[in-house]
């Protein structure tokens, strides 16, 4: 059975594009899963590290799949990754931006264009992972229907816990009106420090979940704060790859956190 993995937060620059990366590498490395990634932001970031050679405007692109007028089929979209076992659709750059404003004048069926575009390759892999732009427009809109799981990616303090709630929000109309299948598997935290600031965000981003009709867990450990990581991805090597003991922990965190959202989703269809 595939499974489709959406990693989401309606703000910026808290790691998205790192824990999808990151969790794909635990996927063909430890898992021995065949993989796909989706990059839903147009600003191309995982394109950028997972498929430097496809990056900006394309002929065929998840900017083609979406825009009505080219509907370009998803299999001439995906390339190949520079890691074995990993494919990408990627974004497309400025072209997906468009695509979505292209998607707002759609009258019908605008939420599922990805949704069928995935059913036409969904065979061909184990896991998708769609990596969400920070916005929730038509986008992130599309990756949840698609999708049979969401994992928040966060960082701690005021502002990044400010715009969980309107993230919180749009998955609950996605589950009731697109996809109620659709369910909230973990949150992972990035960029954390060991500080009584920290701890506090932690417990009122705790007590969010906790409020949720289905609770929702943060794993542990959360990501904590390092240079290495960056450095990695912009070589576009994996964690296991880096050389440095802290940089294979980390990679075995991932390998973790995939095994423990895959168990919940396992738990979700029995």
């Amino acid at each position: 059975m595939t499974r489709t993995i959406a990693f989401a937060n309606q703000k910026g620059g808290v790691g998205k594009t790192t824990t999808t990366v990151n969790i794909a590498r635990a996927a063909i490395t430890d898992h021995g899963l065949k993989v796909l990634v989706i990059d839903a932001d147009p600003q191309g970031n995982a394109t950028k590290v997972l498929a430097p050679e496809h990056q900006g405007s394309l002929d065929c692109s998840l900017a083609t799949v979406l825009d009505k007028a080219k509907s370009t089929p998803m299999s001439d979209a995906i390339v190949a990754s520079e890691w074995v076992g990993l494919d990408v659709a990627p974004a497309g750059s400025d072209d997906l931006a468009d695509a979505a404003q292209s998607l707002v004048t759609m009258k019908a069926g605008r939420e599922s264009r990805l949704k069928r575009a995935i059913a036409e390759i969904a065979d061909r892999y184990d896991l998708i992972l769609i990596d969400c732009p920070p916005s929730l427009d038509q986008l992130p809109i599309n990756a949840f229907t698609a999708a049979d799981a969401v994992v928040v990616v966060a960082e701690l303090g005021q502002f990044a816990l400010d715009g969980l709630d309107r993230l919180l929000d749009t998955i609950e109309i996605i589950q009731e009106y697109t996809n109620s299948d659709l369910k909230i598997v973990a949150t992972i935290i990035n960029d954390a420090q060991q500080t009584k600031r920290m701890e506090h965000w932690r417990s009122e981003l705790g007590s969010i979940l906790k409020q949720l009709p289905v609770p929702v867990p943060v794993l542990d450990p959360p990501v904590q704060r390092a240079t290495f990581i960056a450095e990695a991805q912009e070589a576009g090597r994996g964690l296991d790859e880096w050389g440095s003991a802290k940089a294979s922990v980390l990679h075995q965190t991932y390998v973790q956190y995939l095994t423990t959202i895959l168990d919940s989703m396992r738990e979700g269809e029995n």
